[in-house]
């Protein structure tokens, strides 16, 4: 079964260390945005709807003066978000954030993020990892302006995006570049004419291509590998922290915190399991469902609570499956029930077979739901086939079939009916009675052009 997973989200390195059972809660709200060039996320004290998760582009923190002059103070890339003040209680941006090179970004609604932050542990502990990379970036950017050439810092600028993007392809103009390290144009010009006649990079019109990343790296400032060592640091401490369960105590009856990777196994065997689990009330609610689950009743998990499951069900079928939950609920043993789920417009009618028990409590009804539309529909075509077959020996009355000493099956049409008894004789002909006949013979049979009656 194919899960409809938001797979190219986990190309963003704070998504992607996030454990799968939580992922897939986060999935549902997840929506991708296409970025260009020069655009403007957000502005100083703008309120935060989404947070982004960048996997494809580029985008600068950016500070500006009163004349209009501007000066990058962090990249963000896949490594971050765009909105990671909100794991420090902030609501609103303090930064300009601008589009650097232009490329996809997931979006999550700010409320959700921020619920999601008190339920993931991994996901609060990457988010104030980038928080400090933020952090690292913006004091070495002093360091960085105030010490180091034009071209060291165009270098520290091209290998940033290229980590950020992994591509070596960068479409950016050289006007952009000039404002994000506060210098002239004509100066980032130079410098990108000397990296071209080093044979490090080939620039275009809107585009950088960088072709030599060791010789790059060997004019680049030491800030570079400082940042870099640092955000690889952080991010392994915050990876190693993300792994612990976010809410323990003695009382959850795990031995250590680290039994939490077996529980965590656990939840991810039931969210990812081939068949649908699905948990109702007494009233024959959705309380929760799992991704397979979702899948066959065609509805995002965050909006599947509270749902009738009755909804679901062909009309014709809702009675018998109100009468069966009343079974279960009751504690009468019942092996299975099949059902058929209304169709949707992603899906056609589909037929269920569903497998019911009650908790330990006694107050809720847990369901399988197993597929079967594939079984049922070979059942039917088998069924037509036997009824085809049938029809074909009606419609050819004046056939007798017999069996040679080889085996041989041999007909004989109606002008030998009379006199077949002395054709029978001992060692030559023997009378089969067609019930006993092979089907797939009359599969072949059926398929080739009738005889004319004789």
């Amino acid at each position: 079964m194919n899960y409809p997973l938001v797979d190219s989200a986990r190309q963003n390195r704070i998504l992607a260390g996030i454990p799968l059972s939580d992922y897939a809660r986060m999935a549902d709200h997840l929506k991708p945005v296409d970025w260009v060039s020069g655009q403007v996320v957000c502005e100083p004290g703008d309120a935060l709807d989404f947070v982004y998760f960048p996997i494809s582009c580029t985008a600068s923190l950016v500070s500006n003066t009163q004349d209009g002059d501007s000066s990058e103070l962090a990249m963000i890339g896949r490594d971050g978000m765009v909105g990671v003040s909100l794991a420090l209680g902030s609501t609103a941006m303090n930064h300009r954030v601008v589009v650097q090179c232009s490329g996809q970004a997931y979006r999550m609604p700010t409320h959700v993020f921020v619920e999601e932050l008190t339920r993931c542990n991994a996901l609060q502990q990457l988010a104030l990892c980038y928080v400090q990379v933020l952090i690292t970036q913006m004091s070495q950017s002093i360091v960085c302006t105030g010490h180091h050439s034009v071209i060291e810092r165009l270098c520290y600028w091209l290998l940033t995006n290229q980590d950020a993007l992994a591509s070596e392809q960068l479409c950016v103009t050289h006007e952009m570049i000039s404002n994000m390290l506060g210098v002239r144009r004509e100066s980032v010009t130079q410098a990108l004419g000397k990296l071209q006649a080093a044979g490090c990079v080939a620039s275009g019109r809107g585009k950088i291509a960088i072709l030599d990343r060791d010789g790059l790296a060997s004019g680049v400032c030491e800030c570079f590998s400082l940042v870099s060592e640092e955000t690889r640091r952080l991010f392994e401490q915050a990876t190693r922290m993300g792994e612990r369960p976010a809410v323990w105590s003695p009382g959850d009856g795990l031995s250590t915190p680290g039994d939490g990777t077996l529980l965590q196994k656990y939840q991810d065997a039931y969210d990812f399991a081939p068949v649908g689990f699905v948990s109702l009330d007494a009233q024959g609610q959705v309380v929760q469902t799992n991704l397979a689950g979702a899948i066959m009743l065609d509805i995002q998990r965050s909006q599947s609570h509270a749902k009738p499951f009755q909804d679901f069900i062909a009309l014709s079928d809702q009675p018998r499956f109100a009468d069966f939950l009343q079974e279960v609920l009751s504690g009468k043993c019942r092996r299975h029930c099949e059902l058929t789920l209304r169709g949707t417009d992603h899906r056609a009618e589909i037929t269920v077979r569903i497998d019911a028990t009650l908790d330990d409590e006694g107050e809720e009804c847990q369901l399988v739901l197993i597929d079967v539309t594939q079984e049922k529909r070979e059942a039917a075509q088998k069924l037509e086939r036997e009824r085809a077959q049938q029809e074909m020996l009606i419609r050819q009355p004046y056939m007798v079939w017999f069996k040679d000493p080889e085996g041989h099956l041999i007909s004989a049409n109606a002008n030998l009916i009379d006199n077949w008894h002395q054709l029978a004789q001992p060692g030559r002909l023997e009378k089969v009675d067609v019930q006993s006949m092979p089907w797939n013979f009359f599969d072949r049979s059926s398929q080739q052009s009738s005889r004319p009656e004789l």
